[in-house]
């Protein structure tokens, strides 16, 4: 009978330790949720727009997960990474050279929540001033025997920048034979989508690359003056991503917001402004190789 008691006792002692370890486990997913998220991106806008749009996004993740939620606006593309990496970020608004960089640096704490559904078939646009003259052309072959002799100049966005300089360079070097460097008197590094289009339209550069939405979502007067003359093929882009340390909860409410946007007026706003229908699962698999082509030494700055 001693005995019978005895083993019943050790039971609750190893059941209560059990209950008490998953209830710690609990409590930790539990605190584990940050008291404020913070998003940023890339700048690859100017910085009202973004600030008034992703303040949008803000709004919609703190209205579901009932964290508050900021965004906050950085620099340049490497400031966006380090601010993911570095916990100064939760969220990051990420073009493909972004990811890979961030997933670089943070491997398995970094997770791709989701992307739009033209980031699985993004494309890019090189852009002339209109005072060329220039036709659209089939190939950037054409473009760089177009431009022997003349002395023209060339501007992508930022050295970071997947569809504003990484694709346009593949592509032109793959379908010339030559880097922009040898065929352009100028190649020169902007900074941002939107710069590249200003600077192009007003003549300081004759020719540049952009990213199809920052393009499309510029007024009819500027675009007029610096018209499209080549589209390039497709390539996967931009992702929303976060650190895995939200866990896998917060990160599958955030995800939810995003998947859900295109059902209200608010959320259609932002994807009006994102020129996408609507946001879709993604996972960083599809973003492996950007990883592979950074560290085969494509120079995409610091």
């Amino acid at each position: 009978m001693k005995k019978s008691v005895f083993l019943l006792l050790v039971a609750c002692f190893i059941f209560a330790g059990c209950q008490k370890k998953e209830d710690s486990a609990e409590s930790a997913a539990t605190d584990r949720r940050p008291s404020k998220l913070v998003i940023t991106a890339i700048p690859d806008d100017n910085a009202e727009n973004m600030r008034e749009y992703f303040g949008l996004i803000a709004a919609q993740i703190e209205q579901v997960t009932g964290i508050p939620c900021e965004y906050v606006h950085v620099d340049n593309y490497a400031a966006s990474v380090t601010a993911l990496a570095t916990g100064r970020a939760h969220l990051a608004w990420f073009g493909a050279v972004t990811t890979a960089q961030a997933y670089m640096q943070m491997r398995d704490g970094l997770e791709v929540v989701a992307a739009r559904d033209i980031d699985k078939e993004f494309i890019a646009y090189f852009i002339a001033n209109a005072d060329l003259n220039l036709e659209p052309i089939d190939n950037l072959a054409e473009l760089a025997q177009l431009a022997q002799g003349q002395g023209w100049t060339f501007t992508f966005g930022s050295k970071s920048s997947t569809s504003s300089h990484l694709m346009p360079r593949s592509f032109f070097t793959e379908q010339s034979g030559k880097a922009p460097e040898a065929v352009f008197r100028t190649v020169a590094f902007s900074g941002s989508h939107d710069v590249v289009l200003q600077k192009v339209a007003n003549g300081e550069f004759h020719l540049g690359a952009l990213g199809q939405p920052p393009y499309d979502r510029a007024g009819e007067e500027i675009r007029a003056r610096a018209p499209i003359v080549y589209t390039t093929p497709k390539f996967t882009n931009y992702s929303l991503s976060a650190r895995a340390d939200l866990g896998a909860d917060l990160i599958g409410e955030i995800r939810s917001v995003l998947l859900n946007l295109h059902e209200t007026p608010e959320g259609r706003q932002i994807l009006d402004y994102l020129k996408a229908g609507k946001f879709v699962d993604a996972d960083m698999s599809e973003w492996l190789g950007y990883v592979d082509l950074i560290e085969s030494g494509v120079d995409i700055g610091g």
